[in-house]
């Protein structure tokens, strides 16, 4: 079996710098093969010296993808993947050292599944205070989506219909990724918070039938940096998932206030006056009812624009 490691990557040199150095201690089985494909999607850093020196020891293949966007990096991978089977994570992660060896072993032993996917737990910044690992800690389960963590536990079994992988943590069988490619009305561009990338594909996947496995036995680690720990990108974060809800299910005809839907105008804004009373009382339960309302407000705004851009066609 032939696995290609695939790893997208945008201006963050630091933290790929640690990322690659974790992949030295990785063990994989005798006999595969085994490839890291890095997509630089215009990157103007020091991702290409770093790239450089872990090439020395790892067997990176180093590609450019100019067309801004996770979606348009990722489809670049697939293309460039030689391995049957391409295992994904991020540029800012420590690997356990059995990742491959759990994933070839899971796509032996479930030769039908399509996708696969496994625990991402979090690495704390030593930036952060012990206040706000507090509040994350706490929180977890609210928190989850914006640190793209996910653990369903170390069972190795066929994903329930309500379950699928993160991205930070996956692996897609090659010859199916070619027949569904990632959509670029999804994923990070730059400093945009749209995701779902893999969502929509999995989607897809799903509606044709094609199951994955859960391989609980792996693990990675996702790094929660400072910058995307305060209230400020909590409340930029959960409007990309209302906006990227629209994108993903669309937006059926409502009644609407000057373009906007009635019904998540009123609900957000209900939910924005709970969360200002729950926190002036000490409730803990406000951040709920703020991230609630960041999300109703980021579907008001892309059902507002998406009529917009159907009026203007």
């Amino acid at each position: 079996m032939h696995i290609t490691v695939a790893i997208c990557t945008w201006n963050r040199a630091r933290l790929l710098d640690q990322t690659l150095a974790e992949f030295a201690h990785l063990k994989v089985p005798h006999g595969i093969q085994w490839e890291i494909v890095l997509v630089d999607n215009n990157c103007t850093d020091d991702t290409a010296n770093v790239v450089k020196r872990h090439a020395q020891s790892l067997p990176i293949r180093f590609v450019e993808e100019t067309q801004q966007g996770h979606s348009h990096a990722r489809n670049r991978a697939v293309k460039e993947a030689r391995g049957e089977l391409i295992l994904w994570t991020d540029d800012d992660v420590r690997v356990s050292s059995n990742w491959v060896t759990e994933y070839v072993a899971a796509a032996r032993t479930y030769p039908d599944a399509g996708y696969f996917g496994g625990r991402i737990t979090p690495w704390f910044s030593n930036e952060l205070t012990p206040k706000k690992c507090e509040l994350i800690r706490n929180n977890l389960e609210l928190l989850a989506p914006i640190f793209s963590l996910k653990d369903y536990g170390t069972d190795v079994r066929i994903f329930q219909s309500n379950e699928g992988p993160f991205g930070a943590n996956m692996g897609f069988r090659k010859e199916l990724l070619m027949k569904y490619p990632f959509d670029p009305k999804f994923g990070r561009v730059k400093f945009g918070l749209i995701g779902a990338d893999e969502v929509s594909v999995l989607r897809a996947m799903q509606n044709d039938g094609i199951s994955g496995v859960w391989v609980g036995t792996t693990e990675v680690q996702h790094y929660i940096p400072a910058d995307r720990s305060t209230y400020g990108h909590f409340w930029r974060y959960f409007g990309a998932l209302g906006r990227t809800q629209v994108r993903l299910e669309g937006a059926e005809q409502t009644a609407t206030f000057c373009g906007w839907p009635r019904w998540a105008l009123i609900k957000g804004y209900r939910a924005s006056l709970c969360a200002w009373f729950k926190r002036t009382k000490g409730d803990a339960r406000w951040l709920s009812d703020y991230l609630l309302a960041a999300k109703l407000l980021g579907y008001a705004r892309e059902y507002k624009e998406s009529q917009v851009a159907i009026e203007c066609r």
